[in-house]
């Protein structure tokens, strides 16, 4: 057990470096910041990019006084605040406003999200939904002052993919604004997870959109990942509907999670697959064959792979579809119970004829009492 994990110490360490500097109004000190981390192309262990951590946490404050009015149903302050935001930082230099104005637009973007909630945008009673388009409007008029790829940014093509709920016609588009978010860094996971949940048939595209798609994203991700690609891309659709799998390639799903470990062979993402392999994904009876096969491979990722368990990512794996009873709301406890449950279900067998589960230096193993 290993807790805090590096990516969560990590993760926090970064989110508190740009609530600080907002906090003490440093506005230059944090677009250098995240300049310099995108330059670089700085990451998490977890491969966070650094400079989306920084954002995310310079603008914590402002979104959370967001929601606490939102909450309230005090829409004239949400937008006092907003403007406020963007006002303080618009007298900045020009040379810091790519890294400020994805700030204030991504701070709009998570407002309008808090407005929308759980329901379709086109489903709100109509104060919520005309302060839903507010803010995604500013977003999205935002997201066109900077071009991706002259800035080289990554947050600047992921702004546009943000910003693609306010768009009449995103199917036409999405999928080129996320080709263009993974081109400019392949490494990312998060992107090719997230085009995976546009492409499913309930957002933007269809079954076979996002078997092509994440096909498509093998290929351009190859150099970086092998047919990880693939898997990253199904795992994203996955992860909020389990019918993906009528329609995925099982082989090259499980193809690409072995290509994953082999290029990036940290506990980190040990626990990650695991949790998706193990808990996400599950064993169901009737399952279809892909769905049955990427279940199976939390066999060979705990015992080849698993060395330690990281709590929080547990705690933080979904289940689509399914209650998994009340966990309660201490993150590192409910990542614990999960992962137990998961080990001990699959590994009930062993268990029942007496055999021991333990971690050991390479991975998980059955000891004889």
């Amino acid at each position: 057990m290993r807790d805090p994990a590096p990516e969560a110490a990590a993760h926090r360490a970064v989110l508190e470096r740009g609530r600080h500097l907002a906090r003490q109004d440093a506005w230059d000190t944090l677009a250098a910041e995240m300049r310099a981390a995108e330059a670089e192309g700085q990451l998490t262990p977890g491969l966070t990019p650094l400079a989306h951590l920084l954002a995310l946490g310079a603008r914590a404050d402002v979104v959370e006084a967001a929601r606490t009015a939102i909450a309230r149903g005090e829409t004239a302050r949400v937008c006092a605040s907003l403007n406020a935001f963007e006002a303080c930082l618009g007298d900045e230099p020009d040379t810091d406003q790519p890294q400020l104005t994805y700030v204030v637009a991504m701070a709009h973007v998570e407002t309008a999200r808090a407005w929308r909630g759980g329901s379709k945008a086109a489903r709100l009673a109509e104060p919520r939904r005309a302060a839903w388009a507010h803010h995604m409007g500013c977003a999205a008029h935002m997201a066109d002052r900077f071009d991706p790829f002259e800035q080289h940014s990554v947050l600047w093509a992921a702004l546009r993919c943000a910003v693609l709920e306010a768009d009449p016609a995103p199917a036409t588009r999405f999928a080129d604004d996320y080709e263009d978010l993974i081109e400019l860094d392949p490494r990312l996971p998060a992107s090719m997870k997230a085009l995976g949940r546009e492409a499913l048939p309930d957002r933007r595209g269809s079954w076979s959109i996002l078997d092509r798609e994440a096909r498509r994203v093998a290929a351009q991700t190859r150099e970086a990942w092998g047919m990880a690609g693939y898997a990253w891309v199904a795992m994203g659709a996955a992860e909020c509907d389990l019918a993906a799998f009528h329609r995925l390639d099982g082989n090259l799903f499980c193809e690409g999670l072995h290509e994953i470990l082999e290029r990036c062979p940290t506990q980190d993402m040990a626990n990650r697959l695991a949790a998706f392999t193990g808990l996400t994904v599950g064993q169901f009876p009737g399952a279809p064959p892909a769905h049955r096969w990427v279940a199976d491979c939390f066999g060979w990722i705990t015992q080849d792979h698993l060395r330690e368990l990281h709590p929080l990512i547990w705690a933080e794996a979904r289940t689509p579809g399914r209650r998994l009873g009340s966990e309660g709301d201490d993150l590192e406890k409910r990542g614990r119970i999960r992962a137990w449950s998961s080990l001990a279900d699959y590994y009930a067998p062993a268990l029942e004829a007496g055999r021991r589960l333990v971690f050991a230096p390479d991975g998980v193993r059955m000891v004889k009492e």
